[in-house]
């Protein structure tokens, strides 16, 4: 009985300390993310598909808007009184491998008053299939719905109990971003549940991890160890600390080329993505 109060004890001051490292304060900055306009990141890239890096561009794409907790989607027309703020980070992936072609992008959607993670979904297109996945926010849980391609899990559903201090893998470029960043270097236990951009089930196991972290003048170097290896996140030293290169255990590897701060759902006609990268205005300040 004691050995295992002494374990729970443990548990929850390792959660403790994992949620002390990590603050809300960039994701409820007013300043930043209250001008209506998304933070648009373009990164040359190098995405392991069948074990070989493939050259690609991948998109970042983080944006505060309006969430309806009932419907779990953008609210359209006038404000409701239940509407809540969020910020949504898609992550686009469009890989070529030999002669066709993965397409793919993960949606996190976090709560702007508590950070909590309240949704993530995921369309896969692999020119073999279609894969759709989704999970909600249910109190403590996650309820997780997947439809594939793949003989044996067609569809299915199922909760996710997520730890205190659990995290999922797709969170990292946004989470890493969000580390308490006050004294030069630190680390901190984590559990870290899986990259879900795939095409088949997933079978959500949080598995114990470590982040740690070291600044120098003009950046910050984010490691995050867990079950897969070592991956590494190069940040900007000082806020909105943008993520300017990403190295995965996996052998992927992303680099920022152009950031903009931008309402893109307005750039929608031929030569907008020409004019919009050519607009100083639209570029955030090195």
């Amino acid at each position: 009985m004691k050995k295992a109060r002494s374990l729970a004890l443990l548990a929850a001051l390792s959660a403790s300390s994992a949620a002390a490292q990590f603050t809300p304060a960039l994701l409820q900055n007013n300043s930043y993310w209250g001008d209506g306009k998304a933070e648009f990141n373009i990164y040359d890239a190098q995405i392991a598909r069948y074990g070989v890096p493939r050259p690609c561009e991948v998109l970042h794409i983080l944006v505060r808007e309006p969430f309806d907790p009932k419907q779990f989607v953008k609210p359209e027309g006038s404000p409701r009184p239940e509407t809540i703020a969020v910020l949504k980070l898609n992550q686009i992936l469009h890989v070529p491998t030999g002669l066709y072609v993965y397409q793919q992008m993960h949606s996190n959607f976090w709560r702007v008053d508590n950070a909590q993670l309240l949704k993530f979904s995921l369309t896969s297109n692999d020119s073999c299939g279609n894969t759709y996945k989704e999970a909600r926010r249910n109190g403590d849980q996650l309820t997780y719905e997947y439809r594939t391609y793949w003989d044996g899990m067609a569809e299915g559903k199922e909760s996710v109990a997520v730890p205190a201090n659990g995290y999922f893998y797709d969170e990292l470029p946004w989470l890493v971003r969000t580390i308490d960043f006050s004294k030069p270097s630190g680390e901190f236990p984590v559990q870290l549940a899986a990259s879900i951009i795939n095409s088949k089930k997933d079978t959500v196991a949080f598995q114990p991890a470590k982040i740690s972290f070291k600044s120098t003048e003009r950046t910050i170097d984010v490691a995050v160890e867990h079950a897969g290896g070592i991956d590494h996140f190069i940040l900007d030293r000082d806020g909105p600390y943008l993520l300017r290169e990403w190295t995965a255990a996996d052998g992927s590897h992303l680099k920022m080329k152009r950031n903009l701060k931008v309402d893109y759902w307005n750039y929608n006609k031929p030569g907008d993505r020409e004019k919009a990268l050519a607009d100083p205005m639209l570029r955030h300040t090195d």
